[in-house]
């Protein structure tokens, strides 16, 4: 496996110590953390609609806890933070993330009209083939509304609703155009690389149709979980021809090759 970073890990469900000792022990580089914005105390009230994951935390205490984490394992440690892209609750959420100092920011969309999307809905065709457009509609307001360094699990609609509209490829295709334009990377997730990786395939041939670049992250949530799709990963990365996995550092664009 050349794949040698994580980009997208929780900590709250353990620690950022244990998510670390795991990096290193499964041969990462680098191991970037990104806790739920809606995991930190100060933003909660605006997101309690969203399910907590484990204590809350601060701005300062995440921050403190990664740092302190690396220095002690002396281990290459991004602190990032998964902020949810909700149009109408954006600037408030935006008010509190941006007084702080980040080495990235990943857009999410885990909900549509407060309706969480990783729920099983009970719709029509009709019904779950409008919501995929309605999800990526969202996700390219994400990609262009210069918050973020990379928009994750843009595939993660299927846990929840099945209908694929006809589209989708084409909407993937879209989605991609919109981050290579923006220079925001696309993520291809763990989770949804374990559970749906036809679906993972089709927008990493999206990716390259556009000349897009990528993200390669577990979304683990427990250590045991750090990387744990890499090779499947990589291996429908070097079938559809991407060969670079990007990074940030202060928000700065980092790429490697694979």
């Amino acid at each position: 496996m050349t794949i040698v970073t994580d980009f997208h890990s929780h900590v709250a469900p353990s620690s950022a110590y244990e998510m670390i000792q795991a990096a290193h022990k499964k041969g990462l580089r680098v191991l970037g953390l990104s806790e739920h914005v809606f995991q930190m105390s100060e933003v909660r009230p605006l997101l309690q609609h969203l399910p907590q994951e484990g204590p809350l935390l601060t701005f300062a205490t995440y921050a403190d806890q990664v740092q302190a984490a690396a220095h002690d394992l002396q281990f290459d440690t991004r602190l990032g933070l998964e902020v949810d892209f909700i149009p109408r609750k954006n600037e408030q959420i935006q008010s509190y993330v941006q007084a702080h100092n980040w080495d990235y920011l990943i857009g999410s969309v885990h909900e549509i009209n407060y309706e969480i999307i990783e729920i099983h809905w009970k719709k029509s065709r009709e019904e779950g083939e409008a919501l995929w457009l309605q999800y990526f509609e969202l996700l390219r307001g994400a990609v262009g509304s210069g918050y973020f360094q990379v928009v994750s699990h843009p595939v993660r609609m299927r846990v929840g609703n099945p209908h694929l509209p006809p589209t989708f490829d084409v909407e993937l295709e879209r989605l991609a155009a919109e981050a290579t334009r923006c220079n925001v990377a696309l993520e291809l997730n763990g989770y949804d690389m374990l559970n749906y990786p036809s679906l993972v395939r089709r927008l990493a041939r999206a990716c390259v149709l556009q000349h897009t670049p990528v993200s390669v992250s577990s979304d683990a949530h427990y250590p045991k979980e750090v990387a744990w799709a890499h090779q499947q990963t990589e291996a429908i990365m070097r079938e559809m021809g991407l060969s670079k996995v990007r990074t940030w550092r202060r928000c700065e664009a980092e790429e490697y090759g694979i």
